[in-house]
């Protein structure tokens, strides 16, 4: 692929991909080269490490020494750079984050029934460190971290994971 033809994009993984990816066995070299163009850029928020850790450890019993190495698998394989962010306040971008956190808990999502969904603190903190990072676009497969990066006029991406069942070691 020629470089110029192509803009590069800086691309923020939510942390339930990480997870689904590690869990379901999908093989992240496979999923990098099938969802992105060698030239983009994938970034993680320093939040999104230490949730990824959390579940693995405490959802799915994995135990220290794995969580950190199944840490480093996932960091390799989809080159994940993390978000450069230093002492800078991200104080604004929380404020907008949990903004059209509470329009998503608002919104009308049938004739029929509402759904009353939102994200949690991690979430809004990953999210506010993407917006002050300059991310463009965001991959997940939680449909609130979804609609709330839509909201926010970020081109967010719902990965459903079970389409990546095939893709296996």
């Amino acid at each position: 692929m020629d470089k110029s033809n192509y803009q590069s994009q800086k691309i923020g993984i939510d942390t339930n991909i990480l997870v689904n990816m590690i869990v379901k066995e999908v093989n992240m070299f496979k999923f990098r080269k099938k969802e992105f163009s060698p030239f983009d850029s994938l970034y993680y928020a320093m939040r999104t490490k230490y949730e990824f850790k959390g579940v693995i450890l405490n959802r799915y019993g994995f135990n220290k020494k794995e969580k950190n190495k199944l840490w480093r698998r996932a960091k390799k394989a989809l080159e994940l750079k993390p978000i450069a962010i230093g002492n800078r306040n991200i104080s604004e971008y929380l404020e907008r984050v949990r903004k059209a956190n509470t329009i998503l808990v608002r919104q009308e999502h049938s004739d029929k029934y509402k759904i009353n969904y939102k994200i949690g603190g991690e979430d809004i903190e990953i999210i506010a460190n993407y917006l002050k990072g300059g991310i463009g676009g965001i991959y997940t497969s939680d449909i609130a971290f979804y609609e709330t990066c839509k909201i926010l006029g970020l081109k967010s991406n719902l990965i459903r994971m079970f389409d990546y069942a095939n893709m296996s070691k």
